[in-house]
């Protein structure tokens, strides 16, 4: 005879089965309740954007012309 049931460990829920062999009892791990969501190795790499070379020297900051 199996049994499913949600286990709740740390605030977070699992699917477990348990499973009655004779006189034993055993629980069986099934899964997380919830699957994370996984960043892709996209994600989780910075975006560098690329940007030209802005740099403007006193002289052309203060330039009126």
């Amino acid at each position: 005879m199996t049994n499913r049931h949600i286990k709740t460990i740390n605030g977070r829920k699992y699917y477990y089965e348990s499973i009655r062999v004779g006189r034993k009892v055993t629980s069986r791990y099934l899964g997380p309740v919830e699957a994370r969501k996984r960043k892709s190795k996209v994600e989780e790499q910075p975006v560098q954007q690329e940007t030209a070379n802005t740099e403007v020297s006193s002289e052309e900051e203060n330039y009126i012309g």
